[in-house]
């Protein structure tokens, strides 16, 4: 064959890459949106936790994650786990909704929080920044604006952006790709925390690895969100970086149970 008939084709070739990939991953979007879904359960995690005497504010805000979305139960979810593993008294306040994007909690979430006069206030967002595609500059302006909000005097977590190449519910290549767009949004948030001087949680790294060697038992039947395992792995990582500052007694608090 001539070598330019055969420069030509490869060129055809390589120009319809783009096009087949496009086709795919929007193939594996239809399919990742026709997966099984999880009852629309809102659960209550309001209320106190680890007896009586004063207890430590300790308010929510977040998508999914932070509702406790895929757990059996309140009890089961990041927030009341993590309370527990203080060993002291805590009042939980969640405001967080399952589906929120960034700017739905600096417009939704954050408006009137100083009323709650809130100790700590520990934030858990991103994953559907990362699927609506939310871009670098608009995450970090927005989550800015979320810092500035947030009550003098109260202790401020971020939670990191989750392993999103973790959850089976998306096919190779989209996998693949929602791995990448997590990662740099979580790389917003870790900024974010420097600047604020807030505590920031490795959510990716401390529970992406244990959770994509055992996907079954650690997400939830709709093979995105975390099941019960998977939460109380969260709550793990989540109690080693805010035991130091919050728990009162010397042996650092308890397990994340």
């Amino acid at each position: 064959m001539p070598l330019r008939r055969r420069t030509r084709r490869i060129l055809l070739g390589v120009g319809a890459l783009p096009i087949t990939l496009a086709a795919v991953i929007a193939v594996e979007v239809q399919l990742a949106r026709r997966g099984p879904d999880l009852d629309d359960v809102v659960l209550d995690h309001d209320g106190r936790v680890g007896g009586d005497g004063e207890a430590l504010r300790m308010v929510w805000l977040g998508d999914s994650t932070a509702a406790g979305v895929g757990a059996s139960g309140a009890d089961q979810a990041v927030p009341r786990r993590v309370a527990r593993g203080l060993n002291r008294p805590v009042e939980v306040v969640s405001r967080a909704v399952s589906g929120a994007r960034i700017d739905d909690v600096v417009d939704e979430q954050i408006p009137g929080i100083a009323a709650l006069r809130p100790d700590v206030v520990l934030v858990s967002i991103g994953a559907n920044d990362v699927v609506h595609l939310t871009s670098k500059a608009s995450f970090r302006s927005s989550y800015r604006d979320l810092v500035e909000a947030v009550p003098d005097g109260a202790r401020l977590v971020l939670l990191g952006v989750p392993d999103m190449g973790a959850p089976s519910r998306y096919l190779q290549p989209l996998r693949g790709i929602a791995g990448w767009r997590g990662h740099v949004l979580d790389s917003v948030t870790r900024e974010i925390a420097r600047e604020a001087g807030a505590l920031y949680v490795d959510i990716a790294g401390e529970t992406g690895p244990a959770m994509r060697a055992d996907r079954a038992r650690t997400f939830a039947v709709d093979r995105y969100h975390p099941s019960d395992a998977g939460y109380a792995l969260w709550a793990q990582a989540v109690l080693e970086v805010v035991r130091p500052s919050l728990a009162t007694r010397g042996d650092g608090g308890g397990d994340a149970d």
